[in-house]
């Protein structure tokens, strides 16, 4: 098992163990919704999905709710994990009353995948203020009620008409593209694509997925 793994597991359990479950179950979900999982990686991740089960169900984790500043502090966390966490949390909740906050951490290099979902949450609530965006170098300025929602943009919505024309009889292959155009789109975000790019883009996603298979097979082989 890869060493990212090794770290991974080790602190799901770590965040278990301090009964911080919330944070580990978001963990757990979002390494089980990646496109390959090793087997034996898999497997361990079940059965804390087990374990997480088993203990909020007896009480062990209230799930009280976070105050949004708690959450906001969480933003700045040098943990990809702890910011994703918070993401998912505060995208969930009224954003107008923390835009300040939200712009100096969206400036300030944030995890992409938390950065993405902040976005899309921008972009839901339609809040008309201007956001930039820093990642990968480049600075990306945009307003919020400008931002089209990632489920209501023509290129993805026809980049999935033909991924589930092309997989129309291998359900679980569409699946698997389906969690990697939308983990594309997101991370293209606060940008959109256009319908003209649905080709190209349904090429990337397959071309994804023919390296994966390949790897998985090779993987099996050796």
């Amino acid at each position: 098992m890869s060493g990212y793994y090794d770290e991974i597991l080790s602190e799901i359990k770590e965040a278990m163990a301090e009964g911080r479950y919330s944070d580990a179950e978001y963990m757990v979900r979002r390494e089980l919704g990646m496109p390959y999982i090793p087997a034996e990686a898999e497997a361990q991740l079940q059965q804390l999905k087990k374990d997480l089960a088993y203990a909020l169900s007896e009480n062990k984790a209230p799930r009280g709710e976070e105050a949004s500043e708690d959450l906001l502090a969480k933003l700045n966390s040098d943990k990809p994990h702890v910011q994703l966490a918070a993401a998912d949390s505060l995208a969930d909740r009224n954003l107008r009353s923390c835009t300040d906050a939200i712009r100096a951490w969206l400036g300030n290099k944030p995890q992409p995948e938390a950065a993405a979902l902040i976005v899309e949450a921008i972009a839901e609530q339609e809040i008309a203020e201007e956001f930039t965006l820093k990642r990968d170098g480049l600075e990306y300025t945009f307003w919020g009620d400008a931002v089209v929602p990632v489920m209501k943009s023509g290129g993805f919505l026809r980049t999935m008409q033909l991924l589930e024309e092309r997989y129309a009889k291998e359900p679980s292959t569409f699946q698997l593209a389906r969690m990697i155009l939308v983990h594309k789109a997101y991370l293209y975000l606060p940008l959109s694509y256009e319908e003209y790019e649905a080709e190209s883009l349904a090429e990337e996603v397959e071309a994804e997925i023919s390296g994966l298979m390949d790897a998985s097979e090779k993987k099996e082989m050796n």
